[in-house]
């Protein structure tokens, strides 16, 4: 990989301009990065005309034909910075992050000096700036997903990964989607996200394609950014509407990257039947 990497940046709205408009504001001087592109997911209200303001010579604004999801709006601008801008590294960022631009820098710096990695991230935060519970986690299997419909079985799950300090790059399975950078010819190479799912489960997704295609992530464990955890989402969907979305993503993963047959497909759809109702009972209890 040549010495002087260029870089896009895609940023994905979906009816929360203000909060896209914050991180655009604290990244456009970056030097670190040549082109910026915001993705409008055909928003409902006016986050397009809002965010036309801020196009300029390094900002693209890209208005998807329709709300395809996470993976089909991400898809746009990674297309546009890949096969019109040839970029050789893209960051995928959601709106409610926050991030120095060190963390940019050092990402790049380990693209140029350690082949080993495709995927690289920094250290996730709250927004509080302490450490989060899960900053990567494992590619899960039919039953870790089995178990995770229901309270009992994600008591079970349940699993703190920790960070190893002592490594300059942790080796992991899954980045999350809030941010992270990845080559351009690997994402080319794997055929981008997988558009089959609206929203959950796209990282799991990719990280099972970079993992069939031998491709390695890294977490860099000296940097950190802060994610207050799904803005956009909450202010556009009701949470028994985004467990629904949630169970489709989880078993179009189990169909078509585990490979389940259609006895154990059938069970997680009556799993997420059955884990439906216990959230509406927990929602009356706790009311």
């Amino acid at each position: 990989m040549n010495d002087n990497l260029k870089t896009g940046f895609v940023i994905l709205n979906y009816n929360d301009y203000s909060t896209t408009i914050k991180l655009i504001k604290s990244i456009k001087n970056y030097k670190s990065i040549d082109l910026i592109v915001i993705v409008d997911n055909c928003s409902t209200d006016d986050s397009y005309e809002k965010l036309y303001k801020y196009v300029d010579s390094k900002t693209i604004l890209i208005k998807s034909d329709k709300n395809g999801g996470y993976a089909y709006g991400n898809n746009l601008g990674i297309r546009y910075l890949v096969e019109n801008n040839e970029c050789d590294i893209i960051f995928i960022s959601n709106p409610d992050v926050e991030f120095e631009e060190d963390l940019i820098l050092e990402i790049k710096k380990q693209f140029k000096t350690n082949s080993k990695y495709s995927v690289l991230s920094g250290v996730m935060l709250d927004i509080n700036g302490d450490k989060v519970k899960a900053p990567y986690w494992n590619i899960p299997s039919y039953m870790y997903d089995l178990l995770d419909y229901f309270f009992i079985g994600r008591r079970i799950n349940k699993k703190r990964f920790i960070v190893d300090y002592k490594q300059d790059i942790m080796q992991v399975e899954v980045i999350p989607g809030s941010f992270l950078g990845i080559k351009a010819d690997v994402i080319k190479d794997i055929g981008y996200y997988d558009e089959n799912t609206f929203l959950y489960c796209e990282e799991i997704i990719l990280a099972k394609k970079l993992q069939n295609e031998g491709y390695k992530s890294g977490l860099i464990t000296g940097i950190s950014y802060k994610h207050m955890h799904s803005v956009s989402i909450k202010k556009t969907f009701k949470k028994i509407d985004t467990i629904k979305i949630f169970y489709d993503s989880k078993l179009y993963y189990n169909k078509e990257y585990n490979k389940v047959g259609k006895f154990r497909e059938n069970i997680l759809k009556i799993a997420a039947k059955i884990s439906l109702l216990e959230y509406k009972v927990l929602e009356k209890i706790c009311k």
